[in-house]
């Protein structure tokens, strides 16, 4: 016959024994030292890797400029008015690099453009700084005005 828990039995009995994660049994392990990441980080393979990446970036980056150039003077005007348009109005409310991208229609594709995390931070920096102008001007303009 199993006995049932019971109110007179001791709660100790049914406390769980410490494991590894709660005696530090793991954290003193060479396998989650606090450098281990960073050493995976540097290693050959992984050095390698980003390497490789950034050569494939690069080379991406001359691919769309090799593009552009060979487009017709009419399609380069159609393209940067388009591009220009479609970012500043973007910029100019406010919208964040998520959202420049999803108006732009590559979002997530475009998250590896770095130069368009530059643009996008360079511009709202400026709308923000107009907008500040802009208050500061109509502040000016009030007290003129009283």
């Amino acid at each position: 016959m199993t006995k049932q828990f019971g109110f007179n039995e001791p709660a100790s009995q049914h406390i769980p024994k410490p494991s590894a994660v709660s005696t530090g049994e793991l954290i003193d392990s060479p396998k989650f030292q606090k450098n281990s990441m960073l050493e995976s980080l540097n290693s050959p393979e992984m050095v390698k890797m980003r390497e490789g990446l950034a050569d494939s970036h690069q080379k991406s980056i001359e691919a769309s400029v090799g593009w552009y150039h060979m487009l017709s003077a009419e399609d380069k005007y159609k393209a940067v008015e388009a591009f220009c348009y479609i970012i500043c109005k973007a910029e100019r409310e406010g919208t964040s690099h998520r959202g420049l991208m999803s108006e732009l229609g590559v979002y997530p594709e475009a998250f590896w453009i770095d130069d368009l995390m530059t643009l996008h931070n360079a511009l709202y920096t400026e709308y923000q700084e107009q907008e500040s102008r802009n208050w500061k001007d109509t502040d000016t303009l009030k007290q003129l005005l009283d």
